[in-house]
């Protein structure tokens, strides 16, 4: 892992670097059209990755984007750094095109924006937010063999804290969508624990039942769990602080009160609107904010190898950004409390 963390980091920092050697902001532009909202509302474009690149647009450079009747400066990253509701562009790893995107929002919703709209992009500042990306910058791997237990691979472990009774109550990277090749081990290791009852904050019952058809057998048990009525399909957005997001948490929940332990409470990777629920559930149980932050944290330094030691304002940077920002919605508090 560690091998494989430093090869993508060496990568990325010589891209970076590359780019941020090039002096003052030369005039870029590019334009292209919206070609797919994607299922939280951010805008994909026709304008791969490496075209971008090559036109001279690096990570880190603010640039200006005007879509429809949106027009405003954003941050171009490979990855969600800046705060909830603040706009970026985004080159993700292992995606070919770039997208517009509302950090824990909706921007097809927010914005107005639809297929088939007019882009255009053009470069305002070489560089300006280079540090942030710098510091931000979080890859991590697709391949089971490059983590050093199933358990960190599928970011599977017991929610604890406070007074939640030893496996009661789990949480993992799903395991039954497979965007990033980890529902087969998360499916087994949800069997090993004996998981009897699921919230599935990420899927709709049309897209479990979509996913089933074609590949029951890679998650038989979960299939069987979802069949005799005991997972719940809740297909939520990433928005925390939205009223839907509240709805259908409460929905979930109450879902797992009706049913038998131990539970799963899973999202896609098992990170963000996971980590939001076994966050309330712990508080609620009361856990202390050092427990809430060593386990949401947990997700990070499983996913990319993170140390808290040696990589400390990295640490800190996502643990206000991220988790801070949860606890703010969860109590009311305005930031910085």
């Amino acid at each position: 892992m560690k091998k494989l963390k430093f090869v993508f980091m060496t990568l990325i920092l010589m891209s970076i670097f590359a780019c941020a050697g090039k002096g003052e902001t030369p005039v870029i532009s590019v334009s292209g059209k919206v070609m797919e909202i994607e299922k939280y509302g951010h805008a994909l474009l026709d304008i791969e990755i490496e075209e971008f690149s090559d036109l001279g647009f690096c990570l880190g450079d603010v640039v200006t984007v005007s879509v429809g009747n949106y027009t405003g400066d954003m941050p171009y990253f490979n990855g969600y750094y800046v705060n909830r509701g603040e706009y970026m562009l985004r080159a993700y790893p292992g995606h070919k095109n770039i997208a517009i995107c509302i950090n824990y929002g909706n921007f097809s919703e927010i914005d107005g924006v639809k297929v088939g709209d007019d882009v255009s992009i053009t470069l305002k500042q070489r560089g300006g937010q280079l540090a942030l990306q710098e510091v931000s910058t979080l890859e991590y791997s697709l391949r089971e063999s490059d983590y050093d237990s199933d358990e960190i691979f599928a970011n599977f472990r017991p929610i604890t804290g406070g007074s939640i009774g030893e496996n009661i109550i789990y949480r993992s990277a799903s395991p039954v969508d497979n965007e990033f090749n980890r529902a087969a081990v998360a499916n087994k290791l949800a069997e090993a624990a004996g998981i009897k009852s699921v919230m599935n904050m990420g899927n709709t019952s049309v897209e479990i039942a979509t996913i089933l058809a074609s590949s029951r057998r890679n998650y038989q048990y979960y299939a069987d769990l979802y069949d005799s009525g005991n997972v719940i399909a809740l297909g939520m957005s990433v928005d925390f602080a939205s009223e839907a997001f509240g709805v259908s948490l409460v929905q979930g929940l109450s879902f797992l009160t009706e049913r038998q332990p131990p539970y799963l409470i899973h999202c896609t990777e098992g990170k963000d609107r996971a980590g939001f629920a076994s966050m309330l559930i712990a508080a609620l149980m009361g856990a202390s904010l050092e427990e809430i932050q060593n386990d949401y944290m947990t997700s990070y330094i499983n996913y990319y190898g993170l140390n808290p030691q040696k990589e400390k304002d990295k640490y800190n940077l996502i643990l206000e950004k991220n988790l801070m920002e949860m606890i703010y919605t969860m109590t009311g508090l305005e930031k910085g409390s």
